[in-house]
């Protein structure tokens, strides 16, 4: 039940309880507006009729289906719950259903009654919708207004003479006085007592009034002969004991078929290794939990390395021992903080908590009450710092360190950030200049969305790339350093015998003369000493236009494995269909006037063509805008690239997402080992994998 709310909906329509019959209402009419809507297949859209009416058309919403004129926009029936000639008005609250032409209630909803279905029933479940009389009660009572208790011990009985139908739980007989305790489940028959799902451990018979012999777990219902007897005896008479370190056994051969904690194999004379419970598996010896710290393996006898308390291989540590930190725990953790963990990503080793003095772990515990200049008193506080010395910020009530700004951190503000910018291969990611620019030949890194870093310019030398900075080519003429850093390409050209923007690709011909050598997939140049090499020849696939090698139309056909002609450009085989001409690049399609969804557009408008969905990697209102680079999907409506799920997010099934795709924050907690809204930290510490602190900053950083 959704219970009683009071609101007003968009049409003005005044509800004032039992919301349930309305919802379903709506659900069904919109159901039945939506089918008739608009259909849109592979791009196209159009109307779409029926001749029963134009379902489309709001008039005829409320109708039943089948029933509404095309032309007038009337009804010859409405769905429960509407009234009039086009089913526009609703019933009253406490109607189900109602008369189509003055609205007057038919039928009440449930708890309701009286010709206008505007009386309530009191403790009734249903009632007589014209006498208000009670014809199911909502619980153990009876009588016209539910006024009467059941006899005790009596669940249900009838709600006119009290008779009862249905006795208690464990309980039988004509007044349900009789129990029948040891019948499974309290379940027996109402007249006889005889037990319905068998009997309770240790008891047999009809009523289940029998003991089981000694040591005797379950015995048959009907014979008391044992069927299971108490751990660890076995027999017909359970007088037999299970072989040494069994717990449980064959009652009727002793085999053994469980085995004693930290036992395993057929007889149990195999000590399990070091599971973490004591139990392993009977036949195999595999722990069934975790192991013991310090050992892995599917038996728990291989040793992790030394301070590691918990690895799934010899070399990679998942927790260290408190105050290391590192795959193989060989790094200590600073004097500083007791606790720390290493970023998996930039190696860096990040505080978990402080000692002592030192305050605020996501600074790294480099902050300190030590470097206070000014005290300040406040309510429920105590005393607190309130102003630094030079070098120093004050942050949440101490002092923190400046962190390589430009010119000294004498420039530090006190918001921790630095008047004239950071010091070369530094950049703000939270405060100040608090990370290093770390990535090969990078000169300049920004924040990348606040989860790591991006290069945005390389060392003389290299050119950025998508791969990061790459060297430019050693063809360049003057030298490597002769190049543009945000392309690669050679600015003084190429070295003699070499063509093209990064200098990549050999001279084909003879002919062609290196300095002037810059013509791609040619055969054979123009042998005349043109200052500009052209080419006469071109190879498989390109042809010759006007000295240069362009490529053949891709609506060629293949003839005998070659496409078109090395001289002329023109065809061997058939054009594509939709295309004619020698070299196949003239449209040969007859035109209709089709709205289509154009480009990436994977859903558009009716009237406008605006797009409704992109296909992946695509964003804009018309599609034709390309997401940022190494970006598989963006927001549609601002290009901004959604964030990557850390691969350390637990995933629950197939589900495609397993964090949140504006923060990166795991929806699902992490898997073993690693700890953070993001999963990108390693545990470390005493066995607890616990974050208490948000991280100063994540990398992403791609490389291929």
């Amino acid at each position: 039940m959704f219970g009683y709310q009071n609101f007003v909906d968009t049409k003005g329509l005044h509800i004032t309880k039992d919301t349930t019959r309305m919802t379903a209402q709506l659900i069904i009419a919109i159901i039945i507006t939506l089918a008739g809507l608009v259909s849109i297949t592979n791009g196209q859209f159009g109307a779409k009729h029926s001749h029963h009416g134009m379902r489309g058309d709001v008039r005829c919403m409320y109708c039943t289906p089948g029933t509404c004129n095309n032309v007038t926009g009337t009804c010859g029936k409405c769905l429960d719950g509407f009234y009039g000639e086009k089913c526009h008005k609703t019933c009253s609250n406490t109607c189900m259903s109602c008369d189509m032409a003055d609205g007057k209630c038919t039928t009440c909803m449930n708890g309701w009654f009286g010709a206008d279905c505007n009386q309530e029933c009191t403790q009734c479940d249903t009632c007589d919708k014209v006498s208000g009389t009670c014809t199911a009660c909502k619980s153990n009572n009876w009588g016209d207004t539910c006024q009467n208790l059941c006899e005790d011990g009596c669940q249900r009985c009838d709600v006119s003479t009290g008779k009862c139908q249905y006795c208690a739980s464990g309980l039988y007989g004509e007044r349900c006085e009789l129990t029948c305790d040891h019948c499974r489940q309290g379940m027996c028959d109402r007249n006889l007592g005889n037990c319905l799902y068998g009997c309770n451990d240790g008891r047999y018979g009809e009523k289940c009034e029998k003991m089981c012999t000694k040591k005797c777990r379950v015995c048959n219902q009907n014979d008391g002969s044992c069927i299971m007897c108490e751990p660890p005896m076995w027999g017909e008479y359970c007088d037999n004991r299970c072989p040494v370190n069994c717990d449980f056994c064959n009652v009727t051969s002793g085999d053994c078929l469980e085995c004693n904690p930290g036992f395993y194999g057929q007889i149990c004379t195999n000590a399990c290794n070091n599971c973490l419970d004591g139990y392993c598996q009977k036949e195999t010896g595999y722990c069934e939990g975790n192991c013991l710290n310090g050992w892995f393996g599917a038996k728990c006898d291989k040793k992790c390395l030394n301070k590691c308390l918990r690895c799934a291989e010899e070399n990679k540590c998942m927790l260290c021992e408190k105050g290391w930190a590192g795959e193989k725990c060989d790094i200590k953790c600073p004097e500083r903080c007791p606790t720390c963990a290493n970023d998996i990503l930039t190696g860096d080793i990040m505080c978990m908590e402080c000692n002592g003095e030192f305050k605020i772990p996501e600074k790294n515990c480099s902050c300190s009450n030590k470097k206070c200049t000014k005290i300040r008193e406040s309510t429920g506080r105590g005393f607190t710092c309130a102003d630094c010395a030079e070098g120093w910020y004050l942050r949440e009530g101490t002092c923190c360190p400046c962190h390589k700004c430009a010119g000294g951190n004498q420039f530090c503000e006190k918001n921790g950030n630095c008047k004239k910018g950071c010091e070369p291969k530094y950049f703000r990611a939270t405060e100040g200049c608090d990370q290093y620019c770390d990535i090969p030949h990078c000169t300049w890194c920004e924040s990348f969305y606040g989860h790591g870093k991006i290069c945005k310019g390389c060392d003389p030398g290299y050119f950025l790339s998508k791969h990061g900075c790459e060297p430019c080519s050693s063809k360049c003429k003057g030298g490597s350093y002769r190049c543009d850093q945000k392309t690669g390409r050679c600015l003084d050209g190429c070295e003699g015998g070499r063509y093209g923007d990064k200098c990549d690709s050999l001279c084909p011909d003879k002919h062609c003369p290196p300095p002037v050598c810059d013509v791609q997939n040619c055969l054979t140049c123009d042998s005349s000493t043109s200052p500009i090499a052209k080419c006469k020849e071109c190879s498989a696939m390109y042809y010759a236009d006007k000295g240069v090698c362009k490529p053949c139309s891709k609506n060629c056909g293949k003839h005998k494995g070659l496409t078109c002609s090395g001289f002329s450009g023109k065809c061997y085989g058939e054009c594509r269909k939709g295309w004619k001409g020698k070299r196949c690049d003239e449209e040969d399609v007859i035109k209709v006037n089709v709205k289509i969804c154009r480009g990436h557009c994977m859903l558009c408008d009716a009237m406008t063509g605006e797009c409704a969905s992109c296909h992946p990697g695509s964003w804009g209102s018309r599609c034709n805008k390309i997401c940022p680079e190494n970006c598989r999907e963006c927001n549609q409506m601002t290009g901004k690239c959604a964030v990557i799920c850390s691969k350390n997010c637990k995933r629950i099934g197939k589900e495609s997402s397993p964090c949140n795709t504006v923060t990166g924050e795991c929806l699902n907690g992490c898997e073993e080992g690693w700890m953070g809204k993001t999963c990108r930290y390693r545990c470390a510490g005493n066995g607890s994998c616990m974050i208490t602190r948000k991280p100063i900053f994540e990398t992403i950083y791609f490389r291929k």
